[in-house]
């Protein structure tokens, strides 16, 4: 029997429509054929297209002898899914036929063909896929926003600029609920948990209509576009290795960020520092700095901190992991009957799944007691930083990256095939003289340091459970456990 595949990327006026393609494979077909339909799917790939699939059952089931298409494209414009493809169609000695290309696989020239225009039309999509690609980092450095849903706090909007309309946002009455989430978020024992309780309480809708969970409240707090983007958020960015396409007298703490070129999760261990972008908007900031990078700065140090339990049974929750089966060691906690004592233990989640077989000999008590032996004398030998003011920046910082980019400006230069010999020695002057101000920089920071007010030295023992938590989360990774004994992986 005879089939015919047609698909349709989108239903628009431009666009070769079903019909058309049935219509001219019809022509060619033997019998009535059979119809697999694809309407609305792209063609990059042969996975989520239902219809395709259901074609390479037939042809295993050896229901199909012959597969008709308008087009190659139509088909797939992917090389390496067509060579599987034809592979498969080999193994069941099914023959493919492009009608208007007139290509026939039962003929030799027909397969060699065939081929080549499976490169070119790979080539097409590749093509088309760069256009989208640039088009959407062009908006970015011009400060548009490139296209997409609006981040919470803002809807989409245009704004003219020059003699033309272009892309932009505009604060929404939600950005008040965004705000209160920061002010939340920042004291110090509260947990992306307890946001999403709250959020739950009140009822009230998370980002595109959808319930609040602790990653999407996560995203929410990470996206730059509600900050007031000043010299704090600059620093804040460079300091991760941003490339920032905006210079620094640009941050004015007016307009709101764009950050991309991240992998797309929460944490800033997932942010890809080599390949981020980072550039101001052309739509109004809300958020204050100061408030934005205290939360950036927690989510910074708790980012692996677990919100299910959160500090209830043990400060450790979140940090303890089993060495056979990498899971994670549950903190449970309940009254003992005989005596009505409150007993804690342990018990690795691997048990769930019936695949661990761990039987630890420590109790949660002893195990707490050893880390926090071990993160004493670890507070013990750190000298303690200077206490942060102006947003965690200060003009002697901004000179001095002021002066980095100068340098690099000016190295650009040198690097420059034309340059005369005039202009390497006035370059090489101003880097001597930058040189010697970075110099006078550093040893009035160095100075600074010494004078700055200090922190108290920590007790561990005497901070409350939220705080030991805090600090646990701060230096270590994990918390490997083992049946008589624990192991520390330190996160520096």
């Amino acid at each position: 029997m005879d089939a015919i595949y047609a698909r349709q990327s989108i239903d628009k006026k431009d666009s070769l429509s079903i019909e058309t393609q049935l219509s001219f494979a019809r022509s060619m077909a033997i019998g009535e054929p059979r119809l697999y339909i694809d309407r609305g799917i792209s063609g990059k790939d042969v996975v989520h297209r239902p219809e395709f699939l259901k074609l390479l059952n037939d042809i295993k089931t050896g229901t199909i002898n012959r597969i008709l298409v308008y087009k190659l494209d139509r088909f797939t414009r992917s090389l390496l899914d067509f060579t599987n493809t034809w592979e498969y169609m080999s193994k069941y000695k099914v023959e493919f036929i492009s009608v208007t290309e007139n290509f026939d696989t039962s003929t030799p020239i027909g397969k060699a063909m065939i081929f080549i225009m499976a490169v070119f039309a790979q080539m097409e999509r590749e093509q088309i896929s760069r256009r989208v690609y640039d088009n959407y980092y062009d908006r970015i450095e011009l400060g548009r926003w490139p296209g997409g849903p609006a981040p919470y706090g803002y809807s989409n909007t245009t704004v003219t600029q020059g003699d033309k309309k272009v892309s932009s946002l505009k604060l929404e009455d939600n950005i008040k609920i965004l705000e209160e989430i920061m002010k939340v978020y920042a004291y110090p024992t509260t947990s992306l948990g307890d946001i999403r309780r709250m959020m739950a309480d009140r009822q009230l809708p998370g980002p595109n209509s959808q319930k609040w969970s602790a990653c999407s409240i996560g995203r929410v707090l990470r996206n730059p576009a509600s900050v007031k983007c000043d010299h704090a958020v600059y620093t804040y960015f460079k300091k991760l290795g941003v490339n920032m396409i905006n210079p620094l007298s640009d941050f004015n703490g007016e307009h709101g960020g764009m950050l991309v070129g991240k992998k797309g999760a929460v944490t800033k261990d997932a942010l890809d520092s080599s390949g981020a972008t980072f550039a101001i908007g052309n739509w109004p900031g809300y958020i204050n700095s100061e408030l934005w990078l205290r939360c950036q700065r927690k989510l910074d140090t708790n980012e692996k901190v677990a919100s299910n339990d959160g500090p209830r049974n043990s400060w450790l929750t979140g940090l303890l992991k089993c060495a056979d089966c990498g899971r994670a060691i549950m903190v449970r906690k309940y009254k003992r009957k005989s005596d009505g004592e409150t007993v804690r233990t342990i018990r690795c989640r691997g048990k769930d799944f019936l695949d661990c077989d761990l039987k630890p000999q420590m109790r949660i008590e002893q195990i707490e007691s050893c880390v926090q032996a071990e993160l004493q004398k670890l507070l013990d030998r750190c000298k303690p930083a200077p206490m942060e003011t102006n947003n965690g920046t200060n003009e002697l910082e901004l000179e001095l990256i002021r002066i980095d980019e100068a340098v690099g400006n000016l190295m650009q230069v040198l690097k420059t095939k034309t340059v005369s010999p005039l202009t390497v020695d006035y370059v090489n002057k101003e880097l001597e003289e930058l040189s010697e101000s970075k110099k006078k920089l550093l040893e009035e920071k160095e100075r600074l340091a010494y004078e700055s007010v200090y922190p108290e030295k920590i007790i561990f023992s005497q901070l409350s459970k939220e705080d030991k938590r805090a600090v646990a989360f701060s230096y270590l990774e994990t918390v490997v456990v083992r049946e008589d004994y624990i192991s520390l992986i330190w996160k520096v």
